[in-house]
């Protein structure tokens, strides 16, 4: 048996930013590829209304669960509160006509709401009509399973897009790099500048440094102007630069540029920018906090404490000591492990063994 009509629901792929949008254009091109047909319903977009995408997703899912009822497997992409609730309001109707549901839990906030008396119990409503749920590393399926969750968990990493693992192919064709004394050293770090993701520190981090480093931020948000004024205040201005909000063909040139890539956040449920990071044969430097040491491994980067900018100096300058021995192995994890093909193969593994439930 296959696995029936696939309906995927959640954020718009253009219309949104950030990582689940990424994800999500990742698995659509997987799809593609392995040629299995899908339906795609927008639960949300940056650029419409929320209560009036919200209404069109839900009479969508509606009409389909109608249609194609026992035959159809819906796939929610679920991301803190609000998204949860969206999708909690589609999952509903969705099992009543008979239909197969999968919640793909992607929020760091996940964390959080496992902990608390109040959320926790919400979380368990939450639940209650999905079939399985999809975790996105090791880590994250043992904190749901710590957290008494009995449905059937299963774990896929986010892809990358296309282009990311085109431009990994692309590093393992390249010349090592290597650094000589007193070269220009260029840090990037990229992220909507929020609480939580460990910019802040990163600039820290940039006092305790020589001259010849530099950093260049990538990113949007409210914690913007007050990174800027942090720079101002420590006399950085001639040594960081703000780039703001970069996507497809900027990003990948902005990566290009880098030597190293450093974000420490503890902010992240999976961190798909870390993955672009490997691709394009820059280490990493990120926060040893659960899920990312799932991601970022020994092979391809360091893991320091959140808020510690001491030792992201101290990791930074070991990089540069030894650039060659990271040099190459980003690429071929990225290539073994997180292309589009490799991911969607898993989540069909877990889509066909629920028809087979039937």
């Amino acid at each position: 048996m296959g696995i029936g009509k696939l309906i995927i629901v959640g954020t718009h792929t253009t219309e949104t930013r950030g990582g689940i949008s990424t994800a999500l254009a990742g698995y659509q091109e997987g799809l593609n590829q392995l040629e299995v047909e899908y339906i795609r319903v927008n639960s949300h977009s940056d650029i419409r209304g929320r209560l009036s995408t919200w209404i069109i997703a839900w009479w969508q899912v509606l009409l389909l669960a109608l249609r194609y009822r026992s035959s159809a497997i819906f796939w929610f992409h679920c991301g803190p509160w609000f998204s949860m609730l969206r999708k909690l309001s589609f999952a509903i109707p969705a099992r009543l006509f008979g239909c197969k549901t999968v919640a793909h839990m992607h929020s760091p906030a996940l964390n959080n709401y496992m902990k608390h008396w109040y959320s926790k119990y919400l979380l368990k409503i939450f639940f209650v009509p999905f079939n399985s749920v999809i975790a996105l590393t090791p880590w994250w399926k043992a904190q749901l399973v710590a957290f008494g969750l009995k449905k059937q968990i299963d774990v896929c990493a986010n892809p990358v897009a296309e282009d990311i693992l085109l431009a990994a192919k692309s590093a393992l064709l390249a010349s090592e790099p290597s650094f000589e004394q007193n070269e220009k050293v260029v840090i990037l770090s990229m992220a909507r500048l929020i609480e939580g993701k460990g910019v802040e520190h990163v600039i820290d981090a940039m006092a305790q440094l020589p001259e010849n480093y530099h950093l260049n931020i990538g990113g949007d948000g409210p914690l913007k102007p007050q990174l800027e004024e942090q720079v101002r205040t420590q006399n950085l201005e001639s040594r960081v630069t703000f780039f703001g909000w970069v996507d497809g063909k900027e990003k990948q040139e902005l990566m290009q540029g880098a030597d190293i890539f450093c974000l420490p956040s503890r902010y992240d449920s999976f961190g798909v920018v870390f993955i672009e990071a490997m691709a394009l044969n820059l280490p990493v430097i990120a926060c040893d906090w659960g899920p990312i040491s799932d991601v970022v491994t020994p092979d391809v980067g360091l893991l320091v404490p959140y808020g510690d900018e001491k030792t992201i100096a101290t990791q930074i300058k070991q990089f540069v000591d030894r650039k060659g021995e990271y040099s190459l192995k980003g690429p071929k994890r990225v290539i073994e492990n997180f292309s589009s093909k490799t991911c969607c193969q898993k989540v069909k593994q877990t889509f066909e063994r629920l028809m087979n439930e039937q």
